[in-house]
C-alpha cells in the first residue's frame, strides 16, 4: 500500500488540472472535431453529430468536475502539509 504524502497528493491534483485542460471549453470546437475524427462511423460519433449542445454540456462538465478534484487535492496536500509540520 502506497504512502500518501503531501507531494504526492499535490501531484495528483496537478495532474488532474491538467487532465481538465483538454476538456476546457475554450477548445470545445478543437474537442468535438477530435472527438468527431475518433468516432467517425460509430454509434457514439451519430450520437455526437446529431446532439452537438449536449456533447459540449458534458465536455464542460467533465472540465468542472476534473478541475474542481485537482483542486480539491492540491488544498487537501496543503493542509496535510500543515498538519505534518505543526502550524
Amino acid at each position: 500500500m502506497k504512502t500518501c504524502t503531501a507531494g504526492r497528493l499535490e501531484n495528483r491534483g496537478m495532474w488532474w488540472v491538467m487532465g481538465a485542460f483538454v476538456f476546457c471549453p475554450c477548445h470545445l470546437p478543437i474537442t468535438l472535431s477530435v472527438l468527431a475524427l475518433l468516432l467517425g462511423g460509430t454509434a457514439a460519433g451519430a450520437l455526437l453529430r446529431a446532439h452537438p449542445y449536449l456533447a459540449g454540456t458534458v465536455i464542460t462538465a467533465l472540465w468542472v468536475a476534473g478541475t474542481w478534484r485537482g483542486f480539491a487535492l492540491v488544498r487537501s496536500a496543503r493542509k496535510y502539509a500543515a498538519s505534518q509540520s505543526g502550524i
